[in-house]
C-alpha cells in the first residue's frame, strides 16, 4: 500500500511540473492573459449620451414599470405651479406660529375639493391659515408642496378628541369626507367629496 501511495505522489509531482513548463512556454506577456483585446476594446464604440436623452429613457422605464392603477393615480394629481408652492412655503412657515404646527392626516380615498381639484389617497400635512376675508383654509401638503386647499368653517362644538392639537379625516356619508383640525384657539371643519 505504501508503494502505491509513493508512486501516486511521484506521478502527481511530475505531472504538475510538466503542466507548469507547458503553461510558461505559451504564456502571453500581458497580465490579463489572452483576453486583453476584450478588456481594451470594451469601451471603443460607446457614444456620449445627452442629459435629455438619459432623462427620457429613465422616464420611459419608470412608466413601463408602473401598473395601470398607478398611472391613473398619477394623472389624477395635477401639480400646482412653482410660484404657488413658494407662496405656500412662506405662508406655511409664518402661519405655524399663529395656529400651531402642521399635523399629519391620512386621506382614505381619491377625493376632490369644492373647486374640483383632485387628491390621491395617502398621508398629508394638514395646516390652517386665515385669509384676508377672515375665512379659514385647510392646506393639505406633502413636504413643502401644497397639494390641495379646502375652505373650512370654525365650529364651537366639542369634537371629542383626546389631545389639544388634532386633525382627522373621516368618511361621514356616501360622498363626503370631513376634515377636522383643532388647536387651543379654534376648531375647524372642512369637506372633501368623492363619487
Amino acid at each position: 500500500m505504501k508503494k502505491i501511495l509513493q508512486i501516486a505522489i511521484i506521478l502527481i509531482i511530475f505531472a504538475n511540473q510538466a503542466f507548469c513548463s507547458y503553461s510558461q512556454e505559451n504564456e502571453n506577456p500581458s497580465e490579463w492573459g489572452d483576453n486583453t483585446s476584450v478588456f481594451n476594446k470594451g469601451f471603443e464604440n460607446q457614444k456620449p449620451v445627452s442629459d435629455n436623452k438619459l432623462n427620457k429613457t429613465i422616464k420611459m422605464l419608470k412608466e413601463r414599470s408602473m401598473t395601470k392603477k398607478q398611472k391613473k393615480l398619477q394623472k389624477e394629481v395635477v401639480p400646482l405651479s412653482p410660484s404657488s408652492d413658494m407662496e405656500h412655503l412662506k405662508n406655511f412657515t409664518s402661519e405655524q406660529t399663529d395656529f400651531g404646527q402642521a399635523l399629519t392626516v391620512m386621506i382614505p380615498m381619491s377625493a376632490y375639493n369644492e373647486e374640483g381639484r383632485k387628491i390621491s389617497p395617502g398621508y398629508y400635512k394638514l395646516s390652517c391659515r386665515k385669509t384676508e376675508e377672515n375665512k379659514y383654509i385647510l392646506d393639505l401638503s406633502q413636504g413643502t408642496k401644497l397639494i390641495l386647499s379646502v375652505e373650512a368653517n370654525q365650529t364651537q362644538q366639542d369634537l371629542e378628541q383626546d389631545t389639544i392639537s388634532f386633525c382627522n379625516a373621516e368618511i361621514i356619508d356616501n360622498n363626503r369626507i370631513r376634515l377636522v383640525y383643532g388647536s387651543i384657539d379654534l376648531n375647524l371643519v372642512g369637506y372633501l367629496y368623492f363619487k
